[in-house]
């Protein structure tokens, strides 16, 4: 829920933008702020996998969690703000810290028991591998014999 306070138009002179600039402002702050983290990813479709990459910086790899339920690829975790400063010292900011959870519905056509997880500099890779096709097989046809 986004929270802005509409105050009554005064007359100013046009030279004094002040109290006008700080509530136009703040208004456009209201949009910029969310009270939950969620990590921006990149799914790529390869030949014989799925490709996921997910940033999230500021995480250890213990912070996270992997699971597959049902068809449902699930990751989730927390970014916790371990700095202890005083609020009035930061100025603005821009990070978003709390829990998180992605969760991705998955194709039928992947093999679960064999998905790979790497995290590293604050990126996690998962290789989500494609079960392997079954070969093609060419059925002859046969000529028919005549019947009369």
């Amino acid at each position: 829920m986004y929270h802005f306070e509409l105050k009554p138009f005064r007359r100013q002179s046009w030279n004094s933008h002040t109290e006008w600039d700080k509530d136009l402002e703040k208004f456009f702050d209201t949009f910029s702020k969310t009270d939950y983290f969620a990590p921006v990813y990149e799914l790529s479709d390869e030949e014989n996998s799925y490709c996921l990459s997910m940033d999230i910086p500021g995480l250890k790899k213990e912070d996270l969690e992997i699971e597959v339920k049902d068809t449902q690829l699930i990751i989730s975790g927390e970014r916790k703000n371990e700095k202890k400063t005083e609020k009035d010292n930061i100025l603005k900011t821009e990070r978003r810290y709390g829990k998180f959870s992605r969760v991705f519905n998955l194709p039928k056509n992947i093999n679960t028991d064999k998905i790979e997880a790497r995290f590293e500099n604050g990126v996690l890779d998962i290789v989500i591998p494609k079960e392997e096709k079954s070969q093609g097989k060419k059925i002859l046809i046969s000529d028919a014999a005549m019947e009369s």
